[in-house]
């Protein structure tokens, strides 16, 4: 399972690949995401220490400023300096994608790249709790568009694919049953993001292929978005490891959450700009996984 984690990088590019050459793959795959995509949250939530949780939280002011970062930063350039040039079924997956919370992958992510994952457990998991509120209202404020939207709707539907497992995890965890799948948590979450990143990519190949230059355009638009706040949570952090922490943290989303969403209650054109987010957002781990894989997997 180490083998796996330490070679994320080259899973996630694996996935890409086989998502545009054996597209039926990821058709068999595409309804059972929901489900893998809870199960990948219950393992991600399984690591949480509710006491190191309380301790990570005293640093309040750190917290406060990577939540903004990951849910306010990106959408404030989208709507100021994009609005007028996307159409609205772009704009407002763009804006979905960009107010998504943290990805739970990010805290073994941090782990590998030598940060501090109890800090990214902490902002990922506010992130994800607060998610069924934070996004629906921000999309709302953000993407008053003529497309319906129901902001209800929205919530209920992240409430069941992040809340819940939370729940089920920390209740496994109270019951003493967390033992065994904690050691195994990691590398299995690797291959649930390899059958999720090839369930989401397959059955919208096409849209993909047909809006290249679409996507090219938004491929350019979301590595400076990413890059904006990879750089931010560089800046504020103090030594290398908590530079690399909050970058990390910052600029890695749950895009698995937003494309679901925008699937489920919108349709395959608002959900590409969280497709391409799927794409660059892991293609982007290459480099900075190949440059530190001799870290220590914690």
């Amino acid at each position: 399972m180490k083998l796996l984690v330490k070679n994320t990088w080259l899973v996630i590019f694996l996935a890409i690949i086989i998502s545009f050459v054996v597209p039926n793959f990821g058709k068999i795959l595409s309804p059972y995401l929901n489900i893998f995509l809870m199960i990948l949250m219950f393992l991600s939530c399984l690591d949480i220490d509710l006491k190191a949780f309380v301790v990570a939280l005293k640093d309040f002011k750190i917290q406060l400023l990577l939540l903004l970062i990951v849910h306010l930063v990106s959408p404030l350039i989208v709507l100021i300096f994009l609005k007028g040039f996307l159409s609205e079924e772009i704009f407002l997956g763009l804006i979905l994608a960009s107010v998504i919370p943290a990805g739970r992958a990010s805290v073994f992510l941090v782990s590998i790249y030598g940060g501090k994952p109890e800090t990214a457990l902490v902002v990922s998991s506010i992130s994800n709790a607060l998610s069924p509120i934070v996004v629906p209202l921000l999309v709302w404020l953000f993407a008053r568009t003529s497309i319906k939207m129901d902001p209800i709707e929205m919530g209920t539907t992240i409430m069941w694919l992040v809340a819940v497992p939370i729940l089920v995890a920390i209740l496994v965890r109270w019951m003493g049953l967390a033992k065994y799948l904690v050691k195994q948590a990691s590398g299995l979450s690797v291959i649930f993001l390899f059958l999720i990143i090839i369930g989401i990519i397959s059955p919208i190949r096409q849209v993909i292929l047909y809006n290249w230059e679409r996507s090219m355009g938004l491929i350019l638009i979301v590595i400076g978005l990413i890059s904006f706040d990879f750089w931010l949570g560089w800046r504020i952090g103090k030594t290398k490891e908590d530079k690399i922490t909050l970058a990390v943290t910052s600029s890695y989303k749950n895009y698995t959450l937003g494309t679901l969403v925008a699937l489920t209650l919108f349709n395959p054109v608002v959900a590409l700009p969280s497709i391409i987010y799927t794409i660059t957002n892991n293609l982007m781990l290459v480099p900075i996984q190949i440059l530190t894989r001799g870290k220590k997997v914690k």
